[in-house]
């Protein structure tokens, strides 16, 4: 599928060098998308047009008689007035988006206009594909690493967090991530090297979720992971629902203070938590083969001018110049063209949903 980027994608996710971006085409669509779609970004001939929603302005969709993608990895149903995309249409209410990739729900909506998937089995999907690769450039020997760093906004659920904190202080000290501002502000909160490294420092990461929603699990626990770090989590209630209980600190509801302080003083332990498989198995509803459907049910038909016609075969009715393409659904190479099936006179569809074919039209 041919993909285009908005321009405020582009702005705000590739070629931005906001701690907030990608910073990258490649990292974006693989976060998104998974491998089997075959995306490729094109401004020339696309069939899809990917578009965010943002805490500024509407990423205004334009584009008729393409396939409207929509995603978000924010939690648009806190804050209200935050996201005015989500304000003016809600969750699956602008009619001109076909396919939804939200942060903030937990279930595929799949009707017959539209798609939803939630962005947490996009996250899962990418970080099992992608957790050898992306790794701290550097290595901290575990008697050398600190105790905890604190990767939160304590701007908001400041109580819950700061009792957390509170708590954490009573083992060891507690860095803040602002401290380390200089190194990452112009890199990439999505385990850029640089990210990776200052978390690679410490044995624990405290990560909270900035709201607290069933299907809202963000990059934080992903980034530690990808650091070799413990995350100490606090957010969604589903966390144990997608991640081993075993490779994380739940801090959801009562935080273990004795677990903690055992792991860190047990290099050992510590090595065992952060060599566990972190993924648990759970169903994803086959979101991958839903969305492929639900792709080819709606790309638009190719046309004879926009269109390479792959091998084709002479329809068997004597006298007729039509063809019948051997790789159309359901075509068995034995049937007629459609014209001559539904014995009408030529010209109009060659086949369900296929190329056009003029009354002209001569056998090669």
């Amino acid at each position: 599928m041919k993909l285009k980027l908005s321009m405020r994608v582009k702005n705000n996710f590739v070629f931005n060098n906001d701690y907030q971006s990608f910073q990258s085409v490649d990292k974006l669509i693989k976060y998104i998308f998974f491998e089997d779609l075959q995306i490729e970004i094109s401004d020339d001939n696309f069939d899809a047009v990917l578009y965010a929603i943002l805490n500024k302005k509407n990423d205004v969709i334009t584009t008729p008689n393409k396939i409207n993608i929509l995603f978000s990895v924010e939690n648009c149903s806190f804050r209200k007035g935050k996201y005015p995309q989500y304000e003016k249409y809600g969750d699956y209410g602008d009619t001109q988006v076909s396919i939804y990739f939200y942060n903030h729900i937990d279930k595929c909506v799949l009707t017959d206009k539209y798609i939803a998937i939630p962005l947490i089995y996009t996250q899962v999907d990418y970080f099992k594909r992608y957790h050898d690769i992306y790794t701290p450039s550097l290595h901290v020997p575990f008697s050398q690493k600190k105790f905890c760093i604190i990767a939160t906004d304590l701007r908001v659920r400041t109580e819950e967090k700061n009792a957390i904190i509170d708590a954490l202080k009573k083992i060891g000290p507690c860095d803040d991530l602002y401290s380390h501002k200089h190194k990452i502000s112009t890199k990439s909160c999505y385990h850029s090297t640089a990210f990776l490294n200052v978390l690679q420092q410490y044995k624990f990461v405290l990560v909270c979720e900035n709201s607290v929603t069933d299907g809202y699990i963000t990059e934080k626990i992903f980034n530690c992971f990808f650091a070799r770090s413990i995350p100490i989590y606090n957010g969604s209630n589903k966390i144990e629902h997608y991640f081993n209980k075993q490779g994380f600190i739940n801090a959801n509801y009562v935080i273990n203070l004795d677990k903690i302080k055992e792991i860190n003083e047990n290099e050992q332990l510590f090595n065992e938590i952060i060599n566990t498989n972190k993924i648990n198995k759970y169903d994803d509803e086959d979101y991958k083969t839903k969305l492929k459907t639900f792709i080819k049910n709606i790309l638009p038909s190719p046309t004879i001018d926009n269109y390479e016609i792959p091998k084709k075969t002479k329809c068997i009715r004597p006298n007729c110049l039509f063809t019948i393409h051997t790789n159309v659904e359901n075509n068995d190479g034995k049937h007629c063209c459609q014209m001559c099936k539904n014995n009408g006179t030529h010209g109009g569809l060659c086949q369900k949903n296929f190329a056009y074919l003029p009354a002209s039209a001569e056998v090669s």
